[in-house]
């Protein structure tokens, strides 16, 4: 048996086809929708692992307003020449020791990135495949816990580019390939996300049709132009880039929300500037534990004294020393997919010095991620062009993943085909379905 497994930024699901209906498997009891899994892995010091929305139960449960106690640890040796004397120093960083557990996200994303060869947790030293074989491999026991049956084969989705060039692509595929065989799978065949979704949408129709599908998640855009429907199914054209929903988070914390955390402030008699650094690590949730050094909190505790907006230094304080770093991330995010429904939201995040409410509108968003809409424009055209077709000969644009929700970019889509083209597949589980449809497909021969 064979299933489709779509390995998300943000999301996974994992589905199976009989040739009639797709099930999406129910792998995940304690998310709101059971079939679809937040791509989070927690490892704890005590060898216990977590996916999904447990892995953020527990993480919360261990970190928010834990103690602390920093320490020096060596990490490495740096050479030193200086007026011809060679010396070797050691190079130190400090660790919270007492720290319980370390949460992963978006480990997709860091399949491109060569440098990334591994990282220590507690006393083991974990590759990249390592740690996405960890994650896999509790999907692929949940998978076969449901079914019944040993799961080994599996079609793994990927974006159309990992990153800006083909280097990329064939580093990711290879590291995702080995990380899939890590986690069990003796049988791994990658189909391209947008073509498993336009495999979901092909059931639907009943005539041939040329399609566009708007592929637009957390981690990626990707697109592809086909043709469905009948027996010379065919992939025209594709595309597509790294900018996605991580991105989008990134820039309403960096444009709407620094001031809340210290940006701004002046500091001492002469009015000294906040350092911008600090508030800046903000945008990268991970960073952020990393801000609780003596000579950071030393920094933060001056800026309380002296400065003119003690309460925001106070609220940064908190955000570095209770780990409410993950949960402003998750507080943007939500308001962020409530801006798909509504003309405006609010981040709201209270917890121990910290009580964030910002509005945020629609319009504010959308000005926000203005220099990204030209560019997904471009790329949409672009891969129109490559396929031969012109808009008008696009039957139907098929949208799926959390960020093709996004008004403006549904707008960008009308535009350029037509709003009576536009339809909507499954938003967290259309590709799922379709890597299960192309499973089956290859289990027929």
């Amino acid at each position: 048996m064979r299933l489709g497994i779509d390995f998300g930024t943000t999301n996974s699901g994992v589905g199976l086809y009989d040739g009639e209906r797709v099930r999406i498997l129910p792998i995940d009891q304690k998310s709101q929708d059971a079939g679809v899994t937040r791509t989070l892995l927690y490892l704890t010091r005590d060898g216990q692992l977590y996916v999904g929305q447990a892995a953020i139960d527990v993480y919360y449960e261990q970190n928010i307003g834990r103690a602390r106690r920093m320490v020096k640890r060596v990490v490495g040796e740096i050479e030193v020449v200086a007026d011809e004397v060679f010396y070797v120093r050691d190079v130190h960083i400090m660790v919270d020791e007492l720290t319980p557990g370390r949460l992963f996200q978006s480990l997709k994303s860091s399949l491109k990135d060569a440098s990334f060869t591994g990282t220590r947790v507690f006393d083991t030293t974990y590759s990249l495949e390592e740690l996405i074989a960890l994650y896999l491999s509790e999907l692929r026991e949940r998978a076969s816990a449901i079914t019944g049956q040993p799961v080994t084969s599996a079609v793994l989705g990927r974006p159309v580019n990992f990153g800006s060039d083909d280097s990329f692509n064939q580093l990711a595929v290879k590291r995702l390939r080995a990380a899939a065989e890590l986690a069990g799978f003796d049988d791994v065949v990658f189909e391209l996300e947008p073509v498993a979704a336009a495999l979901a949408y092909e059931r639907t129709i009943e005539r041939p049709q040329h399609i566009l599908v708007f592929d637009f998640g957390g981690g990626t855009l990707d697109l592809t132009v086909m043709r469905v429907g009948s027996e010379e199914r065919e992939v025209l054209a594709t595309g597509g880039i790294d900018v996605a929903g991580d991105i989008f988070d990134r820039d309403i914390i960096s444009f709407r929300l620094l001031d809340h955390f210290g940006q701004g402030t002046t500091m001492g008699e002469r009015g000294l500037p906040f350092p911008a650094y600090l508030a800046a690590s903000l945008t990268r949730w991970q960073e952020i534990p990393a801000l609780s050094t003596p000579k950071t909190l030393h920094l933060l505790d001056e800026a309380q004294r002296t400065g003119n907006h003690p309460s925001r230094v106070r609220a940064l304080e908190s955000l570095v020393v209770n780990n409410y770093g993950f949960a402003l991330f998750d507080a943007v995010e939500l308001a962020k997919r409530e801006l798909s429904q509504d003309y405006s939201a609010v981040v709201y995040l209270q917890a121990k010095d910290i009580d964030l409410w910002q509005l945020l509108t629609r319009a504010q968003f959308e000005t926000i991620i203005a220099n990204h809409r030209g560019e997904i424009a471009a790329r949409v055209q672009q891969t129109v062009r490559r396929s031969g077709l012109q808009p008008d000969e696009i039957d139907a644009v098929v949208r799926t993943g959390g960020s093709s929700q996004i008004p403006c970019f549904v707008a960008l889509l009308a535009e350029q085909f037509g709003a009576e083209k536009l339809r909507r597949e499954n938003t967290f589980s259309g590709v799922t379905a379709g890597l299960a449809i192309r499973a089956w497909e290859l289990e027929q021969g």
